[in-house]
């Protein structure tokens, strides 16, 4: 699909915080995606890397114990979320469900590339996240093959919480929540 026609429909489908119902989105999207703090980790990252800001915001936010990054994730944002967090490099996801003790234990971001990720492999990661893991997707809108694995991922039923910013997707695991979909403006 044209990218200006996606990002159109986007635009025309997504909402800010007046549009959420959810107190869990409300608040993440009203003290993280909204948050215009100076945060001190902003001195390290480029002045216009907005994607590598949004990442601090995020793990800010979270308080992540542990980043699980696949090895094709952009220098530049390993680095924002290296700044306040540990991170682990994956090339498969069986390397990430080798770590189940750490996963399971504490708040942890998983970031995956759906280029280098088979779909098989994910729905068995979801199985061993927990309320406080969050999936982070980017590019979702990418490619029409990415745009398919997005509408999967969030269609799974561990999945209660799922989020589209146009160039992230979220994925969220609460228990305490109903199956529901959001389309975020940042």
């Amino acid at each position: 699909m044209n990218p200006l026609i996606s990002y159109l429909k986007f635009w025309w489908h997504s909402k800010n915080e007046h549009g959420v119902h959810s107190p869990f989105v409300y608040h993440l999207v009203t003290k993280c995606f909204y948050d215009r703090t100076l945060h001190t980790a902003y001195l390290h990252v480029s002045k216009n890397d907005s994607k590598s800001k949004f990442l601090i915001r995020l793990g800010a936010y979270f308080k992540f114990k542990n980043c699980f990054v696949v090895e094709t994730i952009d220098p530049k944002l390993k680095h924002a979320l290296s700044l306040n967090h540990n991170i682990s490099v994956f090339k498969t996801i069986n390397e990430v469900m080798d770590a189940q003790q750490t996963l399971s234990k504490a708040p942890c971001l998983i970031y995956l590339d759906l280029n280098n990720i088979e779909k098989h492999s994910t729905t068995n990661l979801l199985k061993l996240c927990h309320n406080d893991s969050l999936i982070l997707i980017p590019s979702i809108r990418e490619t029409n093959t990415q745009w398919k694995h997005w509408n999967q991922l969030k269609s799974v039923p561990e999945v209660s919480v799922s989020i589209d910013t146009f160039y992230w997707g979220l994925l969220f695991l609460r228990s305490e929540q109903p199956k529901e979909h959001f389309t975020i403006r940042l």
